[in-house]
């Protein structure tokens, strides 16, 4: 790789560690080219950010982000496939490719004042490393590795803060939350992430407490992305007691006072998404509908995921008898996406019966007659002679249920069964799959 000249000097580095050597080493083709393009054209590029802090914990990488003394003109010039993702703050987007997640290239930078609580009046762009360090809001988030000279720059300490599981401000803490409010949902999500988890020190505990109202401001959207990462975490117990015991809760979900055991909520492939909306379920159990769909509306959860919440929530506790399948089968049915969701909930809410429910899902075949209703409704109404109306859907949905129930193969083997039923024309008992 061409040489780049040396980066600023008011940023002291050392010699790189063996994982961040093993980082290099695992990076794609592709990476190491766009790397070139930057040195090749006289700039600097470090690594920065949940990359170099994620590697000394041992996690996998997703994304990784670069910073650069390019100006952002000079980036997508250099980088054609970049998207102006938010060049008034110097930053790039190049889409994922295969085996390369999504890459941010970010000009370095010193943020100006912030007078909202949100984003700084101005951005200038500049040369300095050691300035955009300073801007970063923890310690274990303001670390850089030169990938051309191989150095590793760590003006804060955040390597030793991420071995001893502490969270430190960049700076004053407090001055840190004002400018942003979102990062006191940052502190807490931190606080669990599997690269720790931390332990905010004293200075940042009490800031989290002072500077609380800072998160009034704050689109809730933002909000909403931070707390969902969050509850995607394998434990979560203490650091949402915490935010209640700190006060955030209640700018977070209003009159959620009680945390639930959401711990029990993970169980090993849970899915991150399908755990997360099974724990939220779980938590606003405490909250009656009205008030659950209001604190979902309020951070402006989307659509289906709030729909998933609210069904997921009414049935917690609901759960099938496990030596049935017939019970089974149409549980899984009725759930569908849902599915790995309701069982997080319930987890949280009864582990042993859950466990058991798990323990006999996962051995139970897959439909011989498949998912999808054998008999339509024009079958129904050739076959019975009536015309459509409300209890053709009616007579659908009892055709499907014990099509699923009795795990049937074909059209006429449900006729067969309805008929053992005593089915005359209208439904012999309960129609709907599942609760």
């Amino acid at each position: 790789m061409a040489s780049a000249p040396p980066p600023s000097s008011d940023v002291t580095g050392i010699a790189l560690s063996q994982p961040h050597l093993d980082l290099l080493e695992s990076l794609d083709s592709t990476i190491y080219g766009l790397i070139s393009t930057f040195s090749e054209g006289g700039f600097s590029i470090w690594i920065v950010g949940g990359a170099v802090r994620d590697t000394i914990a041992g996690i996998p990488l997703h994304d990784i982000d670069f910073a650069t003394d390019a100006t952002p003109t000079q980036v997508v010039k250099m980088v054609p496939s970049a998207i102006p993702t938010g060049l008034a703050f110097g930053t790039v987007t190049i889409p994922p490719q295969q085996g390369v997640g999504q890459l941010e290239i970010t000009t370095l930078r010193k943020d100006g004042t912030y007078l909202d609580g949100r984003r700084p009046e101005s951005v200038r762009f500049g040369t300095s490393l050691a300035e955009d360090l300073l801007r970063r809001d923890f310690t274990v988030n303001a670390m850089a590795i030169d990938p051309v000279h191989g150095l590793f720059y760590d003006p804060h300490e955040g390597a030793k803060d991420l071995v001893s599981g502490k969270l430190s401000a960049v700076g004053n803490p407090n001055e840190r939350l004002q400018e942003d409010g979102l990062r006191i949902m940052r502190a807490y999500r931190f606080m669990g992430h599997p690269s720790g988890p931390f332990v905010p020190d004293k200075n940042l505990s009490e800031a989290l407490v002072d500077c609380v109202d800072c998160l009034s401001p704050v689109a809730r959207e933002r909000i909403w992305v931070e707390f969902s990462k969050m509850l995607s975490f394998p434990k979560v117990f203490d650091v949402l007691q915490r935010m209640v015991d700190d006060g955030a809760m209640e700018y977070v979900c209003p009159g959620l006072s009680k945390i639930s055991d959401v711990d029990a909520c993970f169980f090993e492939d849970v899915d991150q998404n399908s755990l997360m909306i099974g724990r939220l379920a779980l938590l606003l159990q405490q909250l009656d509908d009205d008030g659950a769909i209001k604190t979902l509306d309020g951070l402006r959860v989307p659509n289906k995921v709030r729909d998933s919440i609210i069904q997921i929530k009414e049935r917690i506790g609901v759960l099938p008898n496990p030596e049935s399948k017939g019970c089974l089968r149409r549980y899984r049915m009725a759930l569908g996406e849902d599915l790995e969701s309701q069982l997080s909930a319930d987890r949280g809410f009864n582990q042993a019966a859950t466990d058991d429910l798990r323990a006999a899902l996962d051995i139970l075949p897959h439909l011989q007659g498949g998912t999808a209703p054998l008999v339509d409704g024009d079958e129904i109404l050739l076959r019975l002679g009536i015309t459509p109306g409300p209890s053709l859907g009616s007579i659908k949905k009892w055709l499907f249920r014990i099509q699923v129930e009795y795990d049937l193969i074909d059209s006429e083997a449900v006729w067969a069964k309805a008929e053992s039923l005593g089915f005359n024309g209208e439904p012999v008992g309960e129609f709907e799959m599942w609760v």
